[in-house]
């Protein structure tokens, strides 16, 4: 079951078009068992732009696509591909660079950065929380402002989506209106 708010009249963090969610799991469910990933646009807390990234984890080759190190790389090649869809998503860097590019012709600021959970609920894994807050020094540097984290369950037969803040390695729950 979808848990975001259908529309209503309060101020919400995020408001995101039906369309841009329907995109969203039908992502998730294109790449599965892998995880999807992406970044949602738009100004001022309005999204209006979706951008699908790559998840190289989820190629063949993925250790020659990034900067893993060694160990990583060995790790990687002794998995399975069923077994890499178990381990996360690593954005490919073309893509990403691609989407903040375009986002900046637009005039858009980045809003969301979305992933889904083929197997699991949607709720902030311990890699997720580390990795978010990780990048809470990174996305200023890259002139960027921090996103909400949005994940797509895909555990039981009605996907199920929520939004979080992470900072500071806590959990908050987005308010998000869907219209």
């Amino acid at each position: 079951m979808t848990t975001l708010s259908p529309a209503r009249s309060n101020v919400a963090d995020l408001v995101i078009p039906q369309y841009i969610l329907n995109d969203m799991i039908a992502h998730a469910r294109e790449l599965a068992p892998h995880e999807c990933c992406g970044l949602l646009a738009g100004t001022k807390g309005v999204v209006t732009r979706m951008y699908r990234i790559k998840n190289i984890v989820a190629l063949d080759g993925a250790q020659n696509l990034s900067s893993f190190d060694p160990a990583k790389v060995a790790h990687l090649e002794r998995l399975s591909p069923a077994e890499r869809a178990e381990i996360a998503f690593v954005m490919d860097m073309q893509d990403f660079s691609a989407a903040k590019k375009d986002m900046r012709n637009q005039g858009l600021d980045l809003q969301v950065v979305y992933h889904s959970h083929p197997h699991d609920p949607a709720r902030p894994s311990v890699t997720d929380i580390k990795i978010a807050t990780d990048y809470e020094e990174i996305w200023p540097k890259i002139n960027l402002p921090t996103p909400a984290y949005l994940l797509v369950s895909l555990m039981h037969e009605e996907p199920d989506v929520k939004t979080y803040w992470i900072k500071a390695g806590r959990v908050m729950k987005a308010d998000v209106v869907v219209q």
